[in-house]
């Protein structure tokens, strides 16, 4: 009986200096068991990047060459905001994607590649890497269960392959 009388005056002298407050506050949190950060991938399209290598413009009739073991690279197009979290954002969007985007990617090319300037005009070759176009929103639980977007934002990111199919060369004005 004596241990009873102790706890509720215990509870009683909390009570009073606010902490039941808080421990009442707890059980409501705790009801929202879901992740405290999201990031969804929406309005996904295939696009076009082009990468730091193109030839030397030519006046046709004549050809321009790609020639084999040059260096090419591409960088994404993102905000300041997203580049900030670029690890989280690209593993959750290749996830999401169900194809590896990244920050960069590089590479050596390993074939020679050459296409023909018309006559009259002046042109050079352009590579271009496959990317995905994406809009990322990150969201955060905030107390008593409820999202606030942190950002929303577009991000163009390459694939991360170095297959063919991944690759396109064209000329550029």
């Amino acid at each position: 009986m004596k241990t009873r009388k102790i706890a509720a005056g215990t509870v009683a002298a909390l009570a009073g200096s606010g902490v039941a407050a808080i421990m009442a506050a707890a059980p409501a949190a705790a009801i929202c068991d879901a992740p405290r950060t999201t990031y969804s991938f929406t309005s996904v399209s295939g696009v076009w990047k082009a990468t730091n290598l193109s030839s030397s413009y030519i006046t046709g009739p004549g050809s321009v060459s790609l020639a084999k073991g040059r260096t090419w690279g591409v960088n994404a197009s993102m905000t300041a905001t997203v580049s900030a979290e670029a690890g989280i954002v690209f593993a959750k969007a290749s996830t999401s994607l169900g194809i590896t985007v990244g920050a960069s990617y590089s590479g050596t090319q390993s074939f020679t590649y050459t296409l023909d300037v018309a006559s009259g005009k002046t042109q050079r070759m352009q590579q271009y890497k496959s990317a995905r176009k994406f809009t990322v929103t990150k969201k955060t639980l905030q107390y008593p269960c409820f999202y606030v977007t942190t950002y929303s934002s577009s991000v163009t990111a390459p694939v991360a392959s170095n297959a063919d199919q991944y690759f396109k060369y064209a000329l550029v004005y």
